[in-house]
Order: C-alpha cells, then sequence, then structure tokens
C-alpha cells in the first residue's frame, strides 16, 4: 500500500536463456530525500553460474517531468501519460531489442514493489539500491521464484 514516503514503484524482471538471467530493474522518477530530482532510471545484469555475482549496470532517461512550484513533480492525467510513455522509456529500446533478438524468456512475472525518497538517494548517487532489491528478493521468495537466480549448467 502506498503512503506519503512512497513515490512509486519499481518494476523487476527476469529473463532466462540457457543457464544465464538477465535481471532488469526499473525505478520511477522521484524525488530523494535531499529535494533534488532522480530520473527514471534501469539497471540490469546479467548472471550465470561462471559469474554469479556481475554488477548492475545503470541507465537513465534523458526525459524530465515537469515540477510543481513547490518542486514536486506534476501529477500527469492518465492521457498525457499515456501520451508521453514512448519518449520516457526510449532509453530502454535497445535493451528489450536485444533481449528479444537474442532469445531470452521472461521468467515467471513481471515484480513491482515500493519506492521511497531515501531509495531514490542511492539511485541519484549511481548507487545499486539494494533495499529495493531486497524487497524484490522477498517478492521473489512469496511469489515462489525458487532461490536460484539461475539454472546451473
Amino acid at each position: 500500500m502506498e503512503n506519503a514516503t512512497t513515490v512509486g514503484k519499481a518494476l523487476y524482471m527476469e529473463f532466462r536463456r540457457g543457464d544465464s538471467t538477465q535481471q532488469v530493474l526499473f525505478t520511477p522518477e522521484g524525488i530523494n530525500l535531499s529535494g533534488r530530482y532522480v530520473p527514471m532510471t534501469t539497471y540490469r545484469r546479467r548472471i550465470s553460474e561462471t559469474a554469479p555475482r556481475k554488477a548492475w549496470k545503470q541507465m537513465s532517461t534523458m526525459f524530465i517531468s515537469e515540477k510543481n512550484l513547490d518542486g514536486s513533480l506534476v501529477q500527469l492525467g492518465k492521457e498525457h501519460a499515456l501520451s508521453t510513455v514512448q519518449d520516457r522509456l526510449s532509453y530502454s529500446d535497445n535493451l528489450f531489442r536485444q533481449l528479444l533478438n537474442q532469445g531470452w524468456a521472461l521468467h515467471k512475472q513481471p515484480i513491482t514493489v515500493e519506492v521511497t525518497p531515501e531509495d531514490l538517494e542511492d539511485v541519484r548517487a549511481a548507487k545499486t539500491p539494494y533495499k529495493i532489491l531486497g524487497r524484490v528478493t522477498r517478492c521473489r521468495r512469496t511469489l515462489d521464484f525458487g532461490e536460484a537466480l539461475f539454472v546451473p549448467a
């Protein structure tokens, strides 16, 4: 349930191919604890038995939402949000094109978890958002994804 300290939801997806897994995490845009704008950001990594602890790579959108006079982000109406979604997500087109062309398949289902202004501090500092990933891990367990992130060869 969202509350006053939630800025939005992160989207996590796992893609599998052979004995490898691609993990993808989208974090929402928002305002962090310091009052600074943080763009929508994507983290991804490819792990396998031979490389189980790969670092997360980060990329952010250049699209910036409008702000209210108080510094908060303008809440978009449904029509406006739908008309700008391609601009907001175009930075990730190559990622999904590669996943599709290389035969990766979505494992189970996407997962959404809450994101706080505190979480956005890490995103803005280009750090891996481990608190968000901890929420994802708990959801993976609840949704019976299994403990293994990849299938050993």
